[in-house]
């Protein structure tokens, strides 16, 4: 299908990832197979994870499920304190849709299962960095729903004023993300790139004054 804006995708510029496994063959087969605008570090425990993401200051942490030992809001709390602008995605198998959930609220960006192939875990690292969450879209949905409950936004009267102000394609944009709709998925959906897709829920953002695309489901969810 050709897209009705397609542009020339630009070289990609230098990526820092730090990989986090309790195991050097597993960090290595990581590092081995991502693409090559990744520069990565390899990590095996949490507090070799610290000490090095507070210095080399990474784009993106992958930090295995087995190294959030003990109490696993402090471990991604103090992942972010160490790091506060890298986006966190956590690896492992078999993690309950409340366990993802519970990772989401504590702030990191996803949640990779390890079974799926290493092609799956660059579009992970590949959406995350561009903003969005990565889970199953059912988890993302439950979340939006758990959250509604718990606690309906209030609409601002500045926020009401801006809603008037979206076009139509960012009002389409909006309404697919409130329903978990990744980028990729809304790009095919309404035939342009995932770059204008961005562009949209960055004006969206700006418009809304909000901040994630979580916050715009939520808001969204309301209106529907």
């Amino acid at each position: 299908m050709m897209f009705k804006d397609a542009t020339i995708i630009p070289e990609l510029s230098p990526t820092s990832v730090c990989i986090a496994i309790p195991n050097e063959a597993a960090c290595n087969a990581i590092a081995m197979h991502l693409p090559a605008h990744y520069v990565s570090i390899s990590c095996y425990s949490l507090a070799d994870l610290l000490e090095n993401i507070s210095t080399s200051q990474p784009a993106i942490i992958l930090c295995h499920d087995d190294l959030m030992t003990g109490e696993q809001k402090a471990s991604v709390s103090s992942i972010k304190e160490a790091s506060q602008n890298a986006r966190i995605l956590v690896l492992g198998v078999g993690r309950t849709m409340e366990g993802q959930i519970a990772l989401l609220k504590q702030g990191a960006r996803g949640y990779f299962d390890n079974n799926l192939s290493p092609e799956k875990l660059h579009f992970a690292m590949h959406a995350i960095l561009n903003g969005e969450v990565w889970v199953e879209r059912y988890v993302i949905s439950s979340l939006i729903d758990e959250l509604t409950h718990v606690a309906i936004p209030e609409i601002s009267p500045e926020q009401k004023q801006s809603l008037a102000s979206l076009s139509p394609k960012e009002i389409e944009v909006a309404m697919l993300v409130s329903h978990g709709s990744t980028n990729k998925m809304i790009a095919h959906k309404m035939e342009i790139t995932e770059r204008t897709v961005k562009a949209h829920l960055t004006a969206i953002f700006q418009k809304l004054a909000i901040f994630d695309r979580l916050s715009l489901a939520i808001l969204f969810r309301d209106l529907r």
